[in-house]
């Protein structure tokens, strides 16, 4: 006998179709410089709020990371390593510094005009910010040369060597622009620009990527090539100064402000200022 058709029951469930496949999502690490400028603003913003209390103690615990990369460095050149090969490690200070969230003088003199130019931070604002830091860089680069010098001798308990010794003869050697007149002064300011037009691209760059490691690679390839070229960075030397004096340079406090600090930070400024915070504004301004 046939048997009677199967009538499908309404009230059963109807069998599940198959999953679709999952779709690999592109992602894309870099972000292109319109954005990376809106990024800026931002963040000149933000520093505009900061009170002065903040901007100093954060630019105070800025320079220490930079003075241990500096005296990293500088152990590797006594050891035998080439300027050039210990300016690829040096840059290990900035980065530590950056993802801490830490104030650096020449890193605002690309970022706090861009809020200028935007409109959205007054020139009192990025004077002020500017000031602060400053003031609180050079406090963090005076306490951390004594900490160290007091660590290393001792208590002043053994004359300076090694690290000590090489700072003090770099110390002497960053003054040595008085031999050259206004001639070395003007040198010292151009020196003072070919860093800065490197080093303020680092909080720039930071705002290239996505990852950390990308913001990481970023930031290396600016940094390490300043300091393997010898190039005069405002904030390191309000480290290398102090500890050069106290461990015996041939150095006096007003050469080390007449010589190097004033011209090499007003050189910070304008590299900056010219060729990032405005020029590099000016042609993505249109796309902002």
């Amino acid at each position: 006998m046939n048997s009677p058709p199967t009538v499908p029951n309404p009230a059963s469930p109807a069998p599940a179709s198959p999953a679709p496949a999952p779709q690999l999502v592109a992602s894309v690490d870099q972000i292109l410089p319109p954005q990376m400028l809106k990024d800026i603003v931002t963040d000149a913003v933000v520093k505009d709020k900061f009170t002065a209390t903040r901007t100093v103690v954060s630019g105070f615990l800025c320079t220490p990371f930079l003075a241990y990369a500096v005296a990293l460095s500088v152990s590797l050149v006594v050891a035998g390593w080439s300027l050039a090969a210990a300016g690829l490690i040096f840059p290990v200070g900035f980065v530590m510094m950056v993802f801490l969230g830490l104030e650096m003088a020449t890193g605002s003199f690309s970022v706090m005009p861009m809020g200028v130019f935007a409109g959205l931070v007054t020139w009192y604002g990025l004077a002020r910010n500017w000031v602060w830091t400053l003031f609180g860089n050079l406090l963090g680069g005076i306490f951390f040369a004594f900490l160290l010098w007091f660590a290393l001798t001792k208590g002043a308990s053994i004359e300076p060597s090694g690290i000590l010794l090489k700072l003090a003869r770099i110390a002497e050697a960053k003054v040595s622009y008085e031999n050259f007149g206004i001639n070395g002064w003007m040198a010292a300011v151009a020196m003072g620009i070919l860093c800065n037009w490197l080093v303020s691209l680092g909080p720039m760059f930071a705002k290239a990527s996505r990852s950390v490691p990308g913001k990481i690679i970023l930031m290396w390839l600016p940094i390490s090539t300043f300091f393997a070229l010898g190039f005069e960075h405002a904030i390191v030397n309000m480290f290398v100064f102090p500890i050069g004096i106290l461990s015996g340079a041939d150095v006096t406090i007003g050469q080390w402000w007449w010589w190097n600090q004033i011209p090499v930070t007003l050189g910070n400024i304008l590299g900056a200022m010219i060729f990032n915070s405005s020029l590099w504004y000016y042609i993505h301004r249109a796309k902002t």
